[in-house]
């Protein structure tokens, strides 16, 4: 339950980094070199994938009164914007692992004065070397963000923030 005069958040649409803004699957078999699986894609773009988990993820953690997507055209004391970084399978290690970063700021609406920001990183061994291990790593990835996110957004504070 949200404490009293808890605020309301607006998430903005989640933008992705140069070479992640696609359905297609990334993987690392050199550094600095992206390659796509051959077969495999993501349902959607995993920018578009991740907003619903974002907002659900923080709906429920109490912090906020209300946590909307900045489709439902509400507005909100607070603004979260985020930037998918990384999402990678990586096969640069034994066993590989799915490495993944986004790049978080949290907003005054009114002001558009950033109240603090982050960068939230996580990396999960696969199970197995193929596209259907990096999904299930992908998923233990995911949920290790949304545990980062949520304390960054319990650590900021309202309306003072908190020095991270």
């Amino acid at each position: 339950m949200p404490a009293p005069g808890a605020p309301t958040l607006v998430v903005n649409p989640l933008r992705a980094a140069s070479g992640f803004g696609s359905r297609r699957m990334l993987y690392v078999r050199k550094a600095q070199q992206l390659e796509y699986f051959a077969h495999s894609e993501w349902v959607d773009t995993p920018a578009n994938m991740l907003l619903p988990l974002l907002t659900g993820t923080l709906a429920n953690s109490g912090i906020y009164s209300a946590v909307l997507p900045a489709s439902a055209s509400a507005q909100g004391q607070l603004t979260l914007d985020v930037e998918l970084v990384r999402l990678q399978h990586e096969f640069t290690t034994v066993p590989s692992e799915v490495h993944a970063t986004l790049r978080v700021a949290l907003l005054d609406s009114s002001t558009r004065q950033v109240l603090a920001w982050r960068e939230l990183d996580a990396k999960v061994a696969a199970t197995t070397d193929n596209p259907y291990g990096g999904v299930l790593a992908t998923r233990a990835v995911l949920q290790s963000l949304m545990q980062q996110m949520t304390e960054f957004c319990r650590q900021t504070g309202w309306p003072t923030p908190v020095a991270p």
